[in-house]
């Protein structure tokens, strides 16, 4: 039991500092210049409603990717070389390998989503 409330717990606080330091990174003018420039691209939906397209970024985008990536660690970890700082970075390095680079290549020749935006994602 206290493993899952651990695995919640760090779920919950890595998708609430994901949440905000995203939100920090996507906001600053650099880019949030180019997100306006291309607001108007066919390849990204248009949200009327803020509010649901923030709380569905945050369920579908952030809190469950967290959720799931806790548990993945947990069951990783004791194969991890290091300490808690060092099982960070090679978890790190592992979803890049495994999500990150796979995902931008998919959405790179599957979508019409604009390449500058692939870049910053």
């Amino acid at each position: 039991m206290e493993m899952i409330v651990q695995i919640v717990l760090g779920g919950f606080l890595a998708s609430i500092l994901w949440f905000f330091i995203g939100g920090l990174l996507y906001r600053n003018p650099f880019i949030a210049k180019i997100y306006k420039d291309l607001e108007d691209s066919e390849g990204l939906k248009k949200w009327e409603d803020l509010k649901k397209y923030m709380i569905n970024m945050y369920v579908f985008g952030i809190l469950i990717q967290c959720m799931l990536f806790a548990f993945v660690y947990t069951l990783i970890k004791p194969v991890l070389p290091g300490d808690f700082v060092l099982n960070g970075l090679f978890f790190f390095l592992i979803l890049i390998l495994i999500k990150i680079i796979p995902r931008l290549f998919d959405m790179w020749i599957q979508s019409t989503y604009p390449n500058k935006l692939l870049a910053i994602e």
